[in-house]
């Protein structure tokens, strides 16, 4: 494969960008902490693919909604068939579940969804080896991360279990949202922040989504404070489709021949179980990793799988679930990259169908992708291919994953292929957000802190620690731009939750001359008119998004050495009918935050306060 593939991503800015990119990054990249899986070499292509199986809401319990019971349990799956079955986490709906991941929720545009979600996890965590006390609170013997001070809140005694859920990419009062500090435990104690409807036990919360969305993939995962990058790998994660007319009028795959594939990067014991590091790069957090990259791709939660298909018109909905890794895909058949369309991205359809041979899959993000395969010979083997680097962008980690799984076309036609050829699609216009007149850009500055031995301590957002005051108070019903200037030489993944927003545009900065600036600045208690000005260290003319990145996002990724702008609309969602106390309360508070999801745990995560 030809290197304009691999850095399709970087020469979409320019070849001199690219090189600064990749020079810069292996200079002042966050620490590497590789760990190669102690499993012995797999056979490749020997296990099907698992289907996500899907639950069943009861109609009944409240009118007009759909209601599920999720349970988080620990049981065991079986991630290669040359592995032993391990222990691993995931949800479960009644016998719906696989011993990994969940089973995917089905939901209709604006018909509410009812989730109770129950804590039936063991007290001792799964990777209890890798949790790190140091990341919430101020531990004697272990020196604060400079400038100091943590949150005043304790661990839950007893047990190093704590999870809370939230639906990415939802749009969600903040009382469901699955807050960091609400966090619940198996033997019912609760964070500072859980919420829930009534009628929920002590080990449980009761949340309601509005679905008020158009036809999309959203999904859920545990978010939990500064154990997220634990739960997630153990296995806390599962799909939520949105349906809608407008969908259901194209002429799309359906039934077998829509699949939905979580990808991610895992490393496993010889006995099969999930392995991840528990040693960290400096004594301020002693078990966290800044970096975490697996050896072996999980599709839907097995290692290397194959999907039999028919020479037909397959609908793929993509999902990178890793921890950090990015992907950079493609659909090889030997000799050559099959071409395939995009339909749609984070939050559903695109304005028109987009001819790709490659797309960039950042973590947490999705694509929905139509790949034809009408006419191709019997046998042919089509395998998912990957050469994203490690990190992203500047690949100083050797840890690739070039193969992630194979499409056999081994299954006769079983019926007329009666879905549309992709190009022929019509989808609906996006329309462009344009920011409200009046309000200025925030800014929100990406910074990796060291110490003087030059080792990882914890990353930041403007230079703030989560519990920090707030500082951003959007209004509702206003659009905003926003800026993440990346100093650090980390590609971040920036989720902002509640809202599906525009990429606009990237531009190049002087990323040491603003970080020396805006450090000075901090330091000298940060009077508001003597703030760094952005502008002044901006150089050379802003760039489009990747044709790739056009549409509803709500993971973008910040590029080391850009400012990267996104625009959005802060609607708040109205009460669920039927549903007392589901409305928006004022202020109502999210988050934002990388999802890298080591990163994200310690403190490149800000809240923020939509306000009446």
């Amino acid at each position: 494969m030809d290197l304009t593939r691999r850095e399709f991503g970087f020469l979409a800015l320019g070849a001199g960008a690219a090189l600064e990119w990749l020079l810069r990054s292996s200079r002042d990249g966050a620490s590497p902490s590789p760990s190669p899986s102690s499993a012995p070499p797999l056979t490749k292509y020997v296990d099907p693919v698992p289907r996500l199986p899907v639950a069943e809401p009861d109609t009944s319990a409240y009118p007009g909604a759909d209601h599920y019971e999720l349970t988080m349990r620990q049981r065991t799956w079986k991630f290669h068939r040359d592995l032993p079955a391990a222990q691993a986490w995931g949800y479960w709906a009644g016998q719906a579940g696989l011993g990994y991941l969940g089973p995917t929720m089905v939901a209709r545009r604006d018909r509410p969804v009812i989730v109770r979600y129950r804590n039936d996890l063991p007290a001792r965590h799964l990777l209890q080896d890798a949790v790190d006390v140091t990341l919430w609170k101020n531990v004697p013997g272990v020196p604060p991360d400079p400038p100091g001070g943590r949150m005043p809140e304790a661990f839950p005694t007893g047990t190093s279990v704590w999870t809370v859920p939230h639906l990415h990419g939802g749009f969600d009062a903040a009382q469901f949202d699955g807050a960091p500090m609400a966090w619940f435990t198996p033997d019912g104690r609760q964070g500072p922040v859980y919420t829930s409807m009534d009628g929920a036990a002590a080990n449980e919360v009761v949340y309601a989504y509005t679905s008020r969305q158009q036809a999309t993939m959203l999904w859920y995962h545990d978010h939990a404070m500064a154990i997220t990058r634990l739960n997630k790998y153990a296995g806390l994660a599962g799909l939520y489709l949105i349906r809608d007319d407008f969908e259901e009028g194209l002429a799309l795959p359906r039934g077998d021949f829509e699949v939905p594939l979580i990808i991610q990067d895992r490393n496993f014991t010889p006995s099969g179980a999930l392995s991840y590091p528990a040693k960290g790069p400096s004594p301020y957090h002693p078990k966290w990793s800044p970096n975490f990259f697996g050896a072996t791709p999980l599709v839907n939660g097995k290692a290397y799988p194959y999907l039999a298909v028919e020479p037909r018109r397959y609908r793929l909905r993509l999902l990178n679930g890793s921890n950090q890794r990015f992907f950079h895909l493609w659909f090889s058949d030997g000799r050559r990259a099959r071409p395939f369309w995009l339909i749609g991205t984070d939050g559903g359809f695109r304005s028109e169908p987009l001819r790709l041979t490659s797309v960039w899959l950042p973590t947490a993000a999705r694509v929905d992708l139509i790949l034809d395969l009408t006419g191709v010979p019997q046998g042919t083997r089509i395998t998912v291919r990957n050469d994203a680097p490690t990190p992203f962008p500047q690949g100083n980690v050797h840890l690739p994953i070039p193969e992630i799984m194979q499409l056999q076309v081994t299954e006769p036609l079983s019926g007329p292929d009666r879905s549309a050829p992709p190009e022929r699609l019509t989808l609906r216009p996006v329309p462009a957000l344009e920011p409200t007149p009046g309000l200025p850009r925030r800014e929100f500055v990406l910074i990796a802190n060291r110490d003087a031995h030059h080792k990882s301590t914890h990353l930041a957002i403007n230079q703030r620690f989560f519990a920090d005051p707030v500082e951003d108070f959007p209004r509702a019903g206003t659009t905003e731009m926003w800026e993440y200037v990346n100093t650090s030489g980390d590609g971040h993944p920036m989720h902002v939750h509640l809202v599906q927003f525009q990429i606009v545009n990237r531009q190049r900065f002087d990323s040491e001359a603003y970080l020396a600036a805006y450090k000075a600045w901090v330091s000298r208690g940060r009077r508001p008119e003597a703030k760094p000005v952005l502008a002044r260290y901006l150089r050379g003319e802003a760039v489009p998004p990747m044709p790739e990145e056009h549409g509803w996002k709500d993971v973008v990724i910040a590029h080391p050495g850009w400012v990267t702008r996104i625009v959005m609309r802060f609607d708040v969602p109205d009460a669920v009918a039927g549903v007392p106390g589901s409305g928006t309360v004022f202020p109502a508070e999210y988050v934002h935050h990388c999802h890298m999801l080591e990163h994200e745990d310690n403190e490149m995560m800000r809240p923020y306060q939509i306000v009446a």
